[in-house]
């Protein structure tokens, strides 16, 4: 379900459509009136991407320098991000919960958030404000996505965010968010690498859903999953990916990790099933970037201590 025409008003439809149970939904991302990078900012984070200009010139090869870039970074980041919002979609298929959601619908205890029309949860874990630069974290820690800082929630802050970008985007603390490598369309390959993004927490999960891309068949059960579990104490954090359950056809057999850690301290030693690995590094602003490759029917533990 597409909505003609963006901005505020757009938004406040897309919440609403999530809560009355429709989750492919999306809007005119570009319009005329509008702050276009603010506008992609929105668009690029819904359910579908439409970029329609039906009745205007409105396509990304006619913009100015600035607004070209930033068009060719939030489509990258979509991209990238294809398997966290296409596990968002399978799991609407198994559930019913929406790709977008209004923050009532994730935070139904929080009363501060009954009325908020400018910020939504992205997915599980990805918080997306629009249109003001004031943005209301719930309890618990949040990590900027722009600069990894962190901020303590349950109070409305100032959310900056770097100049040719349009809005503020916060990642929940304890989220563990699938990325793909950059391709020239989605199916160009198979997904033989899965890139991760973990944000250690205390105890957090996620599964990752999939299916062949393709076909009906998910209708049918053919869905693959893979649950990734997260465990921070201390001096140590264990990491551990399940082994996948469920097949489609096509379904990669074996595949590479790319894991990165974000807000910890520099590891004494990194095992990957009980095994000290040297295929890590660590860029000293508290992000520990580890190479893992593994045959997708096993289970992998890595134990990070300090």
């Amino acid at each position: 379900m597409a909505i003609t025409g963006g901005g505020k008003d757009a938004l406040f439809d897309q919440l609403n459509l999530g809560l009355s149970g429709f989750s492919n939904t999306s809007i005119d991302v570009l319009d005329v009136k509008q702050n276009h990078i603010a506008a992609m900012h929105l668009g690029f984070m819904l359910p579908w991407v439409q970029i329609n200009s039906w009745y205007t010139l409105l396509h990304p090869w006619y913009f100015p320098p600035n607004e070209k870039e930033a068009f060719t970074y939030y489509a990258r980041l979509r991209h990238s991000l294809n398997p966290y919002i296409y596990s968002a979609a399978i799991e609407n298929h198994l559930t019913g919960k929406p790709i977008l959601r209004a923050m009532p619908l994730e935070f139904p205890d929080d009363r501060e958030v009954d009325n908020m029309i400018y910020q939504y949860m992205f997915g599980d874990n990805i918080l997306v404000g629009v249109f003001s630069d004031s943005v209301y974290l719930p309890q618990g820690k949040w990590i900027n996505f722009w600069d990894n800082e962190i901020r303590n929630g349950g109070k409305k802050i100032h959310a900056g965010y770097p100049q040719n970008r349009g809005g503020a985007m916060f990642v929940k603390a304890g989220a563990i968010i699938a990325y793909r490598e950059i391709s020239d369309y989605l199916g160009e390959e198979p997904l033989h690498k899965v890139q991760l993004s973990v944000y250690p927490q205390g105890r957090s999960e996620y599964t990752l859903y999939e299916d062949d891309g393709v076909s009906f068949d998910y209708e049918k059960g053919k869905i693959a999953s893979t649950r990734f579990t997260s465990h921070a104490e201390n001096k140590s954090l264990e990491f551990v990916i399940e082994a996948t359950q469920g097949d489609y056809n096509g379904r990669p057999l074996s595949r590479g990790y790319s894991i990165n850690f974000f807000t910890i301290k520099k590891p004494a030693t990194v095992k990957v099933n009980g095994k000290i690995t040297d295929k890590w590094s660590y860029d000293g602003s508290g992000k520990l970037s580890l190479e893992v490759d593994r045959q997708e029917n096993e289970r992998t533990q890595i134990l990070i201590t300090n």
